[in-house]
């Protein structure tokens, strides 16, 4: 989605708001999810280091879930490859991404990184996009980007599917 321009883009303040996740069925082993489902992949980082999230106030998981399948079973047949639905959708909420702690590198304090963003005004962009920006949290940490995911990835699945799971 980068396309080397900055986008405009509004923090979500609303600490109650749900930011939906879909989850690909390769971060889902035996219904366990990995916590690679909530670290940054390489279009990630191409968009300069933004978890990308479906926002909870203007779409629902089933919303976020039937955009996600689009996308995907989009990109299979341009590529003509074989398409796997994504497995269901998980959530967070806004307050909860703000509360991530992690530690600094040489563990003497802990710090919150994460925050929640709406860049859904930029052309290109879906009306019901958000993401969770990771900037705070350096590819040169690695250990403290497993941590963040994992402690995002606790949060969701302590809260349930919010659609799905879905068989294959």
């Amino acid at each position: 989605m980068n396309e080397g321009a900055e986008k405009t883009r509004e923090r979500i303040t609303q600490p109650d708001q749900v930011l939906y996740r879909p989850i690909a069925r390769a971060y889902v082993s035996e219904g366990v999810v990995a916590p690679d489902a909530f670290l940054l992949n390489s279009n990630d980082r191409a968009d300069s280091n933004r978890l990308s999230v479906t926002r909870g106030s203007v779409a629902t998981a089933e919303d976020a879930y039937n955009e996600r399948a689009a996308t995907l079973k989009a990109g299979c047949e341009k590529r003509g490859a074989p398409y796997r639905p994504p497995v269901g959708v998980l959530g967070v909420t806004v307050e909860e991404v703000e509360s991530v702690e992690i530690k600094s590198p040489d563990g003497s304090e802990a710090r919150r990184p994460l925050s929640a963003w709406d860049d859904s005004m930029n052309e290109d962009v879906p009306d019901t996009h958000g993401h969770i920006d990771y900037n705070g949290v350096p590819f040169s940490e690695k250990g403290a980007h497993l941590n963040t995911a994992k402690a995002l990835l606790a949060r969701a699945v302590d809260h349930g599917w919010k659609y799905g799971p879905i068989d294959e």
